[in-house]
């Protein structure tokens, strides 16, 4: 059986989903791209993957052990591989099991966003020339309708990829929040007023949100801070409501609106 799925390589959300087919007899048994190869087996086994330096592969998967190598898969950048392994001994199949590296986790899904990225200019680039010259040589209206097939094909493949892409982009914003890693990203500015506010936030023990700038202080008391993050709105709020005062109104303006009016009175 033969599946396809665009996921982040050795998160928990595809682990999740082998294990579940696993539970149904079907095992991992290769993955080449984003298509996942299955086998039908009786045992039901439990399966973990793994971030590995590529030259100790090798030895992994010669290695005489309980677990076995179900399927490897390179990994550019970094250069490393995922090994996926799996056992069928019932003290490992109902083992609890951590979450691998988020740190890591994060870059291998920077790499496959930005192939997901490069894969839709690609399309584009390679159907918007395909798609001039079959309306330049069309000369019967079986070709317009071919041309009008392969528009909305070609959307669609479009589509799926923007779909991956973007859940790929929703993960790194979860693995850039759990690491507090935001090199290379960019944030949008929030703006946060607090009122009343008789001292400074401690922002070393909020950076978890992203970077904060105080910008000044009014004479009613109300403090404005701007705030690069990838959090909404009202999980701003939430961080911030058990560390400032009971009486302080917490208010977050987004980086696309304007600071209250009652800032400049």
């Amino acid at each position: 059986m033969w599946r396809y799925r665009f996921l982040i390589k050795g998160s928990g959300q595809e682990l999740t989903w082998l294990n579940k087919l696993a539970k149904s007899g079907w095992l991992l048994a290769g993955i080449h791209g984003n298509w996942y190869h299955f086998k039908h087996v009786k045992q039901i086994y439990r399966l973990f993957s793994e971030y590995v330096p590529t030259e100790f592969v090798a030895e992994i998967t010669q290695a005489n052990q309980v677990f076995q190598v179900l399927a490897t898969v390179q990994v550019e950048k970094p250069d490393i591989q995922v090994v996926y392994t799996g056992s069928d001994q019932p003290e490992v199949v109902a083992a609890q099991v951590s979450p691998g590296d988020p740190r890591m986790r994060l870059k291998v899904a920077l790499g496959m966003r930005d192939k997901a990225l490069n894969m839709i200019n690609l399309l584009i680039y390679l159907g918007v020339g395909f798609l001039g010259v079959l309306i330049f040589t069309m000369t019967s209206g079986a070709q317009l309708l071919l041309a009008m097939i392969y528009v909305f094909f070609g959307i669609y493949v479009i589509f799926r990829f923007f779909l991956s892409a973007k859940n790929l982009q929703n993960q790194i914003v979860i693995l850039r929040r759990e690491t507090q890693s935001y090199d290379g990203a960019w944030m949008p500015t929030m703006h946060v007023f607090l009122e009343p506010l008789k001292t400074d936030l401690d922002t070393d023990a909020l950076k978890s949100l992203g970077r904060w700038h105080l910008v000044g202080r009014s004479h009613k008391g109300m403090c404005w801070y701007d705030l690069q993050t990838l959090a909404s709105e009202s999980e701003i709020k939430q961080v911030l409501r058990p560390v400032v005062p009971t009486e302080t109104t917490v208010n977050v303006m987004s980086w696309l609106g304007l600071a209250p009016l009652g800032w400049i009175i």
